[in-house]
C-alpha cells in the first residue's frame, strides 16, 4: 500500500524507477525535530491556552512510523514516504500524518533504537 498522492504517478523510465514501494510497510524511526522543526510561528508552551496544549497533536523529537515509498527529488535526493502516528497530549484522540521527508531524517527502526 502506497500512501495518498502517489496512486497516479507514471514510471517514464521503468528500468530505474523514480518512485520505488517496498513490498511491506517497513518499520522506521523519524528524526521529527529536523523533518518538521518548529518555525516561527512558535509559542512556549505555558503562553498556550490549554485546550492547545490537552488537544494538539502531541510530536516528540523522535518517533516511530512507517515507510510506505521511497520517490527520487529531480536533484537526486530521495524522499521517504511515512505514516506517523499522533496522538492529542490528552490522548483523547489519535490520527495518522502521512509525511514525505528527506532521507536523512529517516532511520530503520532496529538502527534508531
Amino acid at each position: 500500500m502506497t500512501g495518498p498522492g502517489l496512486d497516479d504517478w507514471d514510471e517514464q523510465f521503468p528500468g530505474m524507477p523514480i518512485l520505488r514501494r517496498p513490498s511491506e510497510p517497513v518499520e522506521v524511526i523519524v528524526d521529527v525535530s529536523q523533518a518538521l522543526p518548529a518555525g516561527r510561528g512558535f509559542t512556549r508552551v505555558d503562553g498556550l491556552p490549554l485546550r492547545v496544549r490537552a488537544g494538539g497533536i502531541r510530536l516528540e523529537s523522535v518517533m516511530r512510523a512507517t515507510l510506505h515509498a521511497w520517490i527520487r527529488v529531480c536533484d537526486g535526493r530521495w524522499l521517504a514516504q511515512v505514516r506517523l502516528p499522533v496522538r492529542s497530549s490528552s490522548s483523547r484522540s489519535s490520527a495518522e500524518l502521512w509525511l514525505c521527508v528527506d532521507s536523512v531524517f529517516v532511520l530503520p527502526a532496529d538502527e534508531g533504537a
